[in-house]
């Protein structure tokens, strides 16, 4: 059973874990699988809109595939969260990729 296959069996039991779904997304983009990798980081921010490491991932993802103005749109609500949590560093980050993006 492959990481992608363990994650959707523990998905199974506990299907509201934010980082069980935070990290099915980042294998899906670590095996290249895109489409489906944005679909899991669309529905983790569904379900958990708070949760600040989605932001800046989802934001790379969104700008590896050319879609710079959703990526610009996300790493801005992901520094809007930052604030609200007092995460600066965080923040700053995400700051930095919008520059990037340029």
């Amino acid at each position: 059973m492959n990481k992608i296959q363990q994650l959707h069996e523990f998905l199974k039991e506990n299907p509201k874990d934010t980082f069980l779904r935070y990290a099915l997304a980042l294998e899906y983009v670590k095996v290249n699988e895109l489409a489906m990798a944005k679909i899991a980081f669309e529905e983790l921010i569904l379900q958990d809109p708070d949760y600040l490491p989605t932001y800046y991932q989802y934001g790379n993802l969104l700008a590896e595939i050319g879609l710079l103005e959703p990526a610009e749109v996300i790493y801005k609500k992901g520094m809007e969260i930052a604030t609200s949590q007092n995460k600066l560093k965080t923040r700053q980050e995400l700051e930095r990729a919008i520059f990037l993006l340029d």
